[in-house]
């Protein structure tokens, strides 16, 4: 049952392989009736996950690409640390709880501040709920105004769109909802991405690729859950749909043991990421120095 009550609660920090199954593919969709209270113990040893491999050495420092992993759950500055020194240069973290009305959450920003300390750079993604009383644009603000009264620099945002059956209203609502986070997104001033797959964009969406601006991609693409599972660490096997010609980042396995975490891993290229930056804000007739923690920069 502790297994079973695990999957449930990964759900909404990843998605499953949904390239059109026979059979409903989506266990953990019981997420909503586990208590908000309620935490994975990242630390709890689960035999059936297998261990993620190990990142080569030769690309633990490549000039061209850099691996992360994506998580939802509580950790600590040792599991961050534990992370880099595999390799990893970043973490996806979800700073949206789907859950009733959906609410902000708090660990995300333990573990920006862990990563961080770790010498991690920071990515945040969204789990939205169209059924919640909130507009998709009310759901972005929320996340974005407790990073930003918490001290954290925000520069882009991922938007997950996955596992069609937590879409439940017609397309035409599910398109502006959408719309409505990628708007408000820009409007607040970042850089927005969506984090889903040919299958699940075309089920959401009917494959709309009418974007007025640039939005940019993260895609999942695995054979299942697992090392065993994985595909090539690249974005070699990209293939346009919807909007987007090119992607920016690649999940190439699921639900793998690292550092003691049950976590995703994914790949992407690399531009100009960085874990903080000097900001002046205003102190009467002064400007003082400030350094924040920035999140976000990966395909800017």
């Amino acid at each position: 049952m502790k297994f079973l009550f695990f999957l449930a609660l990964l759900h909404f920090g990843s998605s499953l392989p949904t390239s059109a199954p026979k059979v409903p593919a989506e266990p953990w969709n019981f997420f909503e009736k586990v208590p908000v209270e309620q935490v994975i113990d990242p630390d709890y040893n689960i035999p059936a996950i297998q261990d993620a491999p190990e990142i080569p050495m030769e690309e633990r420092d490549s000039p061209t690409h850099a691996y992360s992993v994506d998580i939802a759950f509580h950790t600590t500055v040792s599991d961050m640390d534990c992370l880099r020194d595999h390799g990893y240069k970043s973490v996806f973290v979800r700073a949206l709880n789907p859950s009733g009305n959906t609410y902000f959450d708090k660990e995300a920003l333990n573990t920006i501040n862990n990563a961080y300390d770790a010498g991690l750079g920071s990515e945040i993604y969204i789990t939205p709920n169209i059924s919640s009383a909130r507009s998709g644009g009310d759901q972005v603000s929320l996340v974005y105004q407790n990073l930003h009264d918490n001290g954290i620099n925000v520069r882009s945002i991922w938007i997950q769109v996955t596992s069609p059956s937590n879409w439940e209203a017609p397309m035409p609502v599910r398109i502006e909802f959408i719309h409505d986070m990628i708007q408000r997104a820009q409007d607040l001033g970042l850089a927005v991405g969506i984090y889903t797959s040919f299958y699940d964009w075309l089920e959401i969406t009917g494959g709309f690729n009418n974007f007025s601006s640039q939005v940019f991609l993260w895609y999942w693409h695995v054979l299942g859950m697992g090392a065993d599972a994985e595909t090539i660490p690249t974005l070699e096997d990209f293939r346009p749909f919807g909007p987007w010609k090119q992607a920016t980042i690649k999940q190439f396995g699921q639900v793998e043991k690292l550092c003691g975490m049950i976590v995703n891993r994914n790949v992407y290229g690399i531009l100009n990421q960085q874990k903080s930056k000097i900001i002046h804000i205003p102190s009467g007739n002064a400007l003082v120095e400030k350094e924040m923690i920035r999140v976000g920069g990966i395909g800017l």
